[in-house]
C-alpha cells in the first residue's frame, strides 16, 4: 500500500514540471483554427484556400473577416512534451540555397 502511494507521487511529482512549462492558451475557436486561412465570409462561413479570392475579393479584406489569432499552434511542441530543440526541422534548402 505504501509503495502504491509512493508511486502515486513520483508520478504526480515528474508531470507537474511539464504541465507548468506550458503556458495557458485559449481554446482556438473560429475560422483558421483547423489549418484554413482564417477569413470569415459575408454569408457567416469559413473560406478555405480554393475560394478565397473568389469569396473575399483581393485582398481578402475586401468582404472578408480575418478571424485567425497570431500564434495558433505555438504551443504544440509544449503541449506534446517535446523540447522546442527536438521539435521537427524544416525541410533542406534546395541545391545552391537559393528556393525557386
Amino acid at each position: 500500500m505504501v509503495l502504491l502511494g509512493l508511486s502515486l507521487v513520483a508520478v504526480a511529482a515528474a508531470a507537474a514540471p511539464v504541465a507548468a512549462a506550458c503556458p495557458d492558451q485559449p481554446p482556438c475557436r473560429g475560422c483558421g483554427c483547423k489549418g484554413g486561412p482564417g477569413y470569415r465570409a459575408p454569408d457567416g462561413r469559413c473560406v478555405g484556400f480554393k475560394d478565397l479570392a473568389k469569396v473575399c475579393g483581393e485582398p481578402p479584406e475586401t468582404r472578408c473577416v480575418f478571424e485567425n489569432a497570431p500564434g495558433t499552434g505555438a504551443n504544440r511542441a509544449c503541449a506534446l512534451g517535446r523540447p522546442a530543440d527536438q521539435a521537427p526541422a524544416p525541410p533542406p534548402s534546395p541545391p545552391g540555397g537559393v528556393p525557386r
